[in-house]
């Protein structure tokens, strides 16, 4: 019996060994203070999310989960007034820190830092198909999280059907429901808008008979609203003051029409007619630039299941990368970056910084995630090219602009 009591103890010894402690502290940046009382789920990464343990934090916010070493991060979801912040750690590392908000069902502080939306039509013209990007900005002070069964409410035109919606916070996109509001064309997301930056996504289709009246307004200031749409539709603006037509020579069959500082009054209606679809690949090397798809830099947070980037009107993600990225080239994009939120939280007021400064840090954050993307195998050649050329030259003119405000 003897070396079968040492062979158990040896086992146990292993079991013992391979277990290690995942530890954790939640601050609510609301008041500055421990989160107590908030569950806490630990999440493993593997064929979609799958619960390892939960638990409660502490009357000091903190949290504890002795699970198995792993090499990868596991996921921890912390549920805080009705919205799940999340967080990546590992087994035997640093503690990991979660920043929770407290819920409003009203946040004024918000604003549409951009809203680009692209317009086609089918090939027999009997089918209008439109996609819509929304940047919306939460600067409440405190900060807070507005929660509710709409957070944010938009108008699609007459007819619309909706056949795709999510929303990205951070690098991770999710499905999100969207609801009819009982106004007519009016529709809202369902999904909280934490502090920073969120961006919400919708796909459409309307029927079309080649002429449609289209209103995009918000109740909410636009500091930018971009229209895109192939040369071939005509475009007439209600208030012909109000859109530019701001060409970009990497897409010479495509039109972008832009309106700035746009707010809740104005009326931002234009009328589309005739036919035409987005081309199919980029019109110029990328060496002549393109674009890179921004992506908002500040916290998100909410339930849903992650899901791959859906290609923008079904013709690749070149046209967007070039919309977004003419938004970021022209400074129309206003950052709000998680380390100034985590810099105000800890040490006071965030240092302020110039256009330039914020671009630059944006910009590097772009450009880590872009060569990720690339070495996973998640983004093709072609858009890695096109997305690389537009980065290089959105950080050459920040440099400029930096190294002219140093002399």
């Amino acid at each position: 019996m003897k070396p079968l009591a040492i062979t158990l103890l040896l086992f146990a010894c292993s079991l013992v060994a391979t277990a290690d402690t995942l530890k954790g502290v939640v601050q609510n940046s609301t008041t500055n203070k421990p989160s107590a009382g908030d569950d806490v789920t630990l999440k493993k990464i593997g064929n979609g999310m799958e619960d390892v343990a939960k638990t409660k934090t502490n009357a000091k916010g903190e949290f504890t989960f002795n699970v198995p070493a792993a090499q990868q991060p596991y996921i921890v979801w912390v549920q805080h007034q009705g919205v799940t912040y999340t967080q990546a750690g590992l087994p035997g590392g640093m503690p990991v820190a979660v920043r929770v908000f407290d819920s409003s069902p009203s946040v004024k502080e918000l604003s549409i830092p951009e809203h680009a939306m692209a317009l086609q039509t089918s090939p027999d013209g009997t089918t209008l198909s439109g996609e819509e990007f929304y940047t919306v900005s939460n600067q409440s002070a405190p900060p807070r999280t507005l929660a509710g069964q709409h957070t944010l409410e938009f108008y699609l035109p007459e007819g619309a059907k909706i056949n795709e919606s999510s929303v990205q916070t951070g690098k991770t996109q999710l499905k999100t429901a969207v609801v009819p509001t009982g106004e007519k064309n009016k529709f809202a997301f369902v999904f909280p808008i934490r502090p920073g930056q969120t961006q919400f996504h919708t796909i459409y289709t309307v029927p079309y008979s080649g002429k449609l009246d289209i209103n995009p307004q918000s109740d909410l200031k636009t500091n930018a609203l971009m229209v895109v749409a192939p040369n071939s539709i005509k475009f007439a603006a209600g208030d012909s003051s109000i859109y530019q037509n701001t060409p970009n020579p990497q897409y010479k069959t495509v039109n972008f029409y832009v309106a700035k500082n746009v707010t809740a009054q104005q009326k931002v209606s234009f009328e589309i007619s005739g036919m035409g679809e987005m081309p199919r690949e980029p019109e110029q090397t990328a060496s002549n630039g393109g674009g890179g798809r921004g992506e908002p830099a500040g916290p998100g947070g909410g339930l849903g299941v992650p899901n791959e980037r859906p290609d923008p009107l079904h013709s690749g993600q070149w046209l967007f990368l070039g919309v977004l990225s003419l938004f970021l080239a022209a400074g129309a994009v206003f950052v709000y970056t998680s380390n100034q939120n985590v810099a105000a939280t800890a040490g006071g007021p965030a240092v302020p910084q110039d256009r330039s400064a914020m671009l630059m840090e944006a910009m590097k954050e772009e450009v880590f995630q872009l060569e990720s993307d690339r070495l996973q195998g998640k983004i093709n050649p072609q858009d890695y090219q096109v997305a690389k050329a537009a980065m290089d030259k959105t950080l050459q003119r920040a440099v400029q602009r930096q190294a002219k405000t140093k002399f």
